[in-house]
């Protein structure tokens, strides 16, 4: 009996060290696929959108200026709940004619046409929204207004999605 006690008390902890190892494998593996596999592992397959690739800092630029552009548009929402003119034509001029022209030449070489497109009429919409909401404010103009800048905010995201090269 105190030999049966024994081999199971040498088997059992076998087991432990087994298990523990086992463990230890798995959690390993999870941790270099959560560092280092990052988000290749959710690609979408059926994703056809235009890969538009940019230098580190471009990359980082175009990001923070779609960034601004959400803050904007959310201040201009603002502006309209608040019936505030004046908080429109600032925010929306941030994004108009003076944003569009500071734009580095470089990232205008490289982006393609179509993009360039987009991205001017978006700052051309917000110019308008700042112009009419100083020279005639009007809630419905600018809601529509807004319509058309997330409609074309839209589009762009469903052609294009940035890569850094």
């Amino acid at each position: 009996m105190h030999d049966i006690f024994k081999l199971f008390k040498m088997f059992t902890k076998k087991l432990l060290v087994i298990s523990n190892i086992i463990f230890v494998v798995i959690i390993s593996i999870l941790i270099y696929i959560l560092v280092f596999t990052g988000t290749e592992m959710v690609k979408l397959p059926n994703d056809n959108r235009i890969t538009v690739k940019y230098e580190p800092d471009l990359h980082e630029l175009v990001l923070d200026e779609m960034r601004d552009y959400l803050e904007v548009i959310n201040e201009i929402q603002q502006g309209l709940a608040e019936n505030n003119s004046q908080k429109i034509v600032t925010a929306a001029t941030r994004q108009g004619q003076v944003s569009l022209e500071a734009t580095p030449v470089r990232l205008l070489k490289l982006s393609p046409l179509a993009c360039k497109t987009m991205g001017f009429k978006g700052h051309n919409i917000f110019q308008a929204i700042a112009d009419s909401a100083r020279i005639n404010f009007n809630r419905t103009t600018t809601i529509n207004q807004l319509a058309e800048l997330t409609n074309n905010c839209i589009a762009c995201h469903r052609t294009y999605k940035l890569e850094m090269d």
